[in-house]
This record gives structure tokens, sequence and C-alpha cells, in this order.
């Protein structure tokens, strides 16, 4: 089973979650829909969503309005981040168009981003279940705890590896996580079940972050939906920076220190950067991170038992969808035989 397999066999299920996101955005206040219906216009392949459905086929759940409707708690929640973190970075193009606070203003997008996550407190409160909400929260906190630790230490090349990481468990892993354990919950899953799922989610999430902070340097701009370098232009320190910095002689310390604090690099300053990541072997040390994760996301799953155990091949299909969706560029490639 490959990815597209698993999107064909959940077509049906993403069809009543992609309704139920519409409706969200059902406002007397003009703004409202109208920025709603261009956010889910823009694309996304709605992960979380599916993540969450696959979980709760997989502990014996077929799909029902309860799961419909904590699919969009979890997409508003992420659709929310989004819109905050474009006006923070203040970036301009996500998934090949203008983001919302280009097109709308930081208020709009900032205000927007507060209505998806009412509506999502709105929707939990429908039926309040104590674990799920605690669950929801904790998640929650440590996403908002991620953007600050990111916020709090923009552009400054000497946070540790483990700060890297950390960054990437609250604001990307925490979430992922939620999806695939709230699937678990919804099912009545058993705790083994449930441990199993949470696992795979916070395996599954860091890989997918490292992969995304990978192709950030080394991806085209079809394949991001905006032009490569953006956590570089925006002094966010990630993994393949952090290992070439800590991996490097004075000289290239001290012009990546300079680069750093620099919000206004030229594409030739950015090229510069990726040679000398392609020469460090940082961008094969991300993927080997992110490799080691996924397949640790993979053993948790095949490990444990679940009521219907044939959804693990659309679990494991997603994750090595996440792995092999970018190859490292032909340059990076060759530095690789030389390992």
């Amino acid at each position: 089973m490959d990815f597209k397999e698993v999107t064909q066999l959940f077509k049906h299920d993403l069809e009543k979650v992609e309704l139920a996101l519409k409706d969200n955005f059902l406002s007397d206040i003009p703004v409202v829909p109208g920025i709603g219906e261009y956010i889910l216009s823009s694309g996304g392949k709605r992960i979380r969503p599916l993540l969450l459905l696959i979980g709760a086929r997989l502990c014996g759940l077929e799909l029902n309005d309860t799961l419909v409707k904590h699919c969009c708690v979890i997409e508003n929640v992420h659709a929310a981040t989004l819109l905050h973190d474009d006006v923070v970075d203040e970036t301009t193009v996500r998934r090949g168009r203008q983001t919302v606070n280009s097109k709308w203003g930081n208020d709009a997008s900032i205000l927007v981003g507060d209505y998806l996550i009412a509506q999502s407190l709105t929707l939990l409160s429908d039926d309040v279940d104590p674990v799920i909400f605690k669950a929801f929260s904790k998640a929650a906190k440590l996403l908002v705890e991620g953007g600050l630790l990111e916020f709090s230490n923009a552009r400054d090349i000497h946070v540790t590896e483990k700060h890297c990481m950390d960054v990437i468990y609250r604001k990307t892993a925490s979430i992922l996580s939620l999806s695939c354990r709230l699937g678990a919950l919804i099912a009545e899953a058993d705790k083994e079940q449930e441990a199993a799922l949470e696992a795979f989610g916070n395996h599954f999430g860091m890989a997918f972050q490292l992969m995304d902070d990978l192709m950030d340097y080394d991806g085209t701009p079809e394949q991001l939906g905006k032009p490569p370098g953006n956590d570089f232009q925006e002094g966010h320190v990630t993994l393949p920076l952090h290992h070439l910095y800590h991996h490097s002689k004075n000289g290239l310390k001290q012009e990546i220190e300079q680069f750093i604090q620099n919000d206004k690099l030229t594409s030739k300053e950015l090229d510069y950067i990726l040679d000398r990541m392609r020469e460090g072997k940082a961008l094969e040390y991300t993927l080997r991170q992110a490799q080691k994760h996924m397949s640790r996301a993979k053993e948790a799953i095949q490990k444990t038992t679940f009521p219907v155990p044939k959804y693990k091949e659309a679990l494991l299909a997603i994750a090595d969808h996440i792995i092999g969706r970018h190859t490292l560029s032909k340059a990076t490639a060759v530095n690789t035989t030389q390992l």
C-alpha cells in the first residue's frame, strides 16, 4: 500500500471531514467565511485528520460524527497555528499562494486564528470527555510552548541540539501524537493500543518536521510551496544549520554567525550555506535522524496487537511517504557515497 492508496481508501471519510470543516467557517461576519474558503481551497493533505481516522479504524471504530468532529478540532488548531506563525515570521507565501496575513493583513490573520481555536473549544464542549479534553489541553499547551521556545531563541546559533529537538517535539509532534491518540481514545481502545498510537504519533511528528527542516534547505519551490531558505532568513536554527555550525572550523562559524543575524540574505548567500551543508554532511545527518524516528514510529505499531490489524499498513504507508517525499539533491547524494 502507498500513500495514494491510503487517501483513496479514506476518500469518503475525508470528504465528510472536508464538509464539516466548511461548516466551521459559517458566520455572519463576512471575513470569516471569506478567509475560510481561501484556507480550505489552498490544499493540504489533511495528515492530522487522516491519522486520527486510521487510528480509530485500527482500534475497531468505523466513521461516526464524533470522529468527524474531532478531526475538525485537530485541523482547526493546525490552521490557527499556521495563521499565527505566518504573522510572527512575516511569511508571505504558503503552498504557492499568498498567506492570509499578506492578503488580508495581520489583524485578520490573528483574529481568524483565534476564531478557529474558539471553534475547537465549542466542538469539544458538545460532548465533554475529561480524558480527551485533558489530552487536547496538554497538546495545545506544548504547541504554544514550542512556538515561544522558537521565538525566544531566534537568531541564537549557540542553542543545543536538544533545544532543536525540543522545539520539534512541542510545536509539531505534540499535535500529530494527539491526532493518533484521539483515534484510540474515541474508539475506547485499551491502554497498550493507546500508548502505541501515541508513540507512533510522537516519532512520526519528529520525523515529519525533520524532513521539513531538511527540505527548507534542499527542496524546490514547487515542493515547498514557498521559496527555500525561509528558516534561515527568519533566524530559526533548525537541525541542519545547527549540525553544520557545530561541526565547522572557526572561519565558517564566524560566517554563519554573521548570516544568522542578517534578515536580508541574498540567494547567493543561501546557496553558499547549502553548499557548506552538503560538504559537512548536515543534510545527511538530519535525514538519518528523521529515519531513526520513523523506524521507531513503525516499530510501535508493528509490535502491538490491534482489533483491525489490516489498517497497520495504512499507517506504515504514510510513514514511508513522509520519509520518501524528498530525495537529497544530486550534489548531496554524491557526498553521501563518501560516508
